[in-house]
């Protein structure tokens, strides 16, 4: 098959799936219910779910089960997509799934660092990546971080990771520079990814990753210097080492020694206006950490969309039908704790990725 008529193969069989991802009313309807079984039985009635949910018995169902089930189907849906990828496209895609590949790893550091050896309890958290690289089974014998670096020699995570494991064994108490170095590497992998593509694609897919990147570092480094206390040259250390539209002097401009938050906030704003509208209404809002995570994902599901929907189907119709199912995913996965925690509905609506009017209508913002 020509690259021309793969392309539009992808297009044509991201468009069914699409048509499969749940309507705004299936979204309130989800939020209205009143157990994690009511939301597995409801799913396993929708077109998009009915397959991938079929051996999950809603009696039986927990979050955990129904957060990796959920998880899988995207990924076996992913997996169906590799017989039409070849060279650069194949490449890409691949290294876009090492971002599950990345949590799955950090899932089993933070077991080990519970100090927990029980391997069945484990494999139930992790899912398979179609195209990992990691030894599952000999991470999940690790005792300790050493085991687990040793255990990770031969893969591309080693040489990220001797750093981190190093200063933890050392006796720092947090995951957090380990973790940051985990998702930066796959981050900086994929934005490099895009330089292999066509002309065309970079011009489409450049900007939406981009703005990921952009959205990281200025995400980071908020939480680098409001939390941890770190002068900017420290922070840049954690930051992504891509950069996009927001440049390494742009993050210095921002974070400045001696500027209030709310000078930063409004050096932000006059570089990057979007962005700071962005971080000002986030951080404005009463749970500001968990509105900015959902305000940044919100950015990308819409910018997501818009290429979804706009321009002849190929290649990045495919992209961005898939990183909109895996936000429908979080999405119903953030649904089943507000359901489970009794929280209220309309509240909890505010803070979903896909944003959803209480009539059941899309705000499209």
């Amino acid at each position: 098959m020509s690259s021309n008529g793969s392309a539009a193969a992808l297009g044509v069989k991201a468009h069914v799936l699409y048509s499969q991802l749940l309507k705004a009313d299936e979204y309130w309807t989800l939020l209205n219910l009143n157990s994690v079984a009511d939301i597995t039985d409801f799913l396993k009635n929708t077109d998009g779910y009915r397959n991938s949910l079929g051996a999950l018995s809603p009696d039986k169902a927990h979050r955990t089960a129904l957060e990796n089930a959920l998880r899988s189907s995207l990924l076996t849906e992913a997996e169906t997509f590799l017989s039409y990828l070849q060279d650069e496209w194949r490449r890409f895609f691949i290294d876009w799934m090492c971002w599950f590949e990345a949590e799955q790893l950090k899932t089993i550091f933070r077991w080990v660092r519970t100090k927990r050896t029980d391997h069945d309890a484990m494999r139930s958290r992790l899912i398979r990546v179609p195209g990992a690289e990691l030894p599952y089974e000999a991470l999940m014998n690790c005792r300790d971080y050493d085991e687990l670096l040793e255990a990770l020699s031969g893969t591309k995570y080693y040489s990220v990771l001797k750093e981190p494991v190093r200063r933890i064994t050392n006796g720092e108490k947090s995951l957090f520079s380990l973790e940051m170095a985990v998702d930066n590497l796959v981050e900086t992998i994929l934005y490099n990814d895009i330089k292999g593509l066509s002309a065309k694609e970079i011009a489409i897919l450049e900007p939406l990753f981009g703005s990921r990147i952009d959205l990281l570092n200025i995400y980071h480094l908020h939480r680098c210097m409001w939390y941890y206390g770190m002068k900017v040259e420290e922070a840049i250390v954690y930051l992504l080492p891509v950069r996009h539209n927001v440049k390494t002097k742009h993050i210095r401009e921002i974070a400045k020694e001696g500027l209030s938050a709310e000078e930063r906030m409004q050096t932000l704003e006059t570089l990057f206006p979007v962005y700071g509208r962005l971080f000002r209404e986030a951080l404005a809002r009463e749970d500001k950490e968990l509105a900015l995570e959902m305000s940044i994902k919100r950015f990308n599901y819409l910018k997501a969309l818009e290429i979804f929907k706009n321009g002849t189907p190929g290649f990045h119709t495919a992209i961005a039908y898939f990183i909109l199912k895996d936000h429908e995913i979080t999405d119903i996965i953030r649904m089943t704790e507000n359901v489970r925690y009794d929280y209220d509905r309309r509240s909890a609506a505010q803070y979903l990725i896909r944003p959803i009017h209480a009539g059941g209508e899309p705000a499209w913002q």
